[in-house]
């Protein structure tokens, strides 16, 4: 069986909580997703429900869309085997599929710009969400426990090829895969 390709989409938007996580730690990215189905997605990640409000924040699907082109961003892709493959699908599927029991861990994302570890059941943040799952799956292996990666953390992932690096609009153009 061929090998198969998982993305990680890292991006920084001009919402406040991300000038604000960029303000705090200067990092490029301040928002990781993950997605299976190419570059053009769909992606999921830990963020806000709404786009006009932070709250509620939970697990959701993104889309690379034309309203935020602007934002800077780099698109990755990690090769994984067929089993590891649809082992993350499975795990992100069933997730998403109940993806009203799930919250957004803001104690958690706090704790980890103070570099102290916090997990909490059915609770994540953006980078802690999608290293639970490269972890869980054994896509990878990460430089350090998941409730303490960052989105610049994810960067230094082994295997990762860049696909784009740029401005979201970037992506939109990207041949499908």
């Amino acid at each position: 069986m061929a090998d198969r390709f998982v993305y990680i989409l890292l991006t920084r938007s001009g919402t406040w909580f991300s000038r604000l996580i960029h303000f705090a730690t200067r990092d490029n990215f301040t928002h990781a997703s993950i997605g299976l189905d190419g570059p053009q997605g769909p992606f999921y990640s830990f963020a806000r429900k709404h786009q006009h409000f932070a709250l509620p924040a939970g697990l959701v699907q993104e889309r690379v869309t034309a309203q935020r082109r602007a934002d800077p961003c780099c698109l990755y892709e990690l090769r994984v085997s067929e089993e590891t493959y649809r082992l993350l699908r499975r795990r992100l599927a069933g997730m998403y599929a109940r993806r009203e029991e799930y919250h957004y861990n803001l104690l958690g994302a706090l704790s980890c710009g103070l570099n102290l570890p916090l997990s909490r059941r059915r609770h994540y943040f953006c980078s802690q969400f999608v290293a639970e799952l490269l972890q869980g799956s054994g896509a990878a292996a990460l430089p350090r426990e998941p409730s303490l990666v960052r989105p610049a953390d994810l960067e230094r992932v082994r295997g990762l090829r860049t696909v784009h690096r740029g401005m979201l609009a970037g992506i939109l153009v990207q041949p499908a895969v």
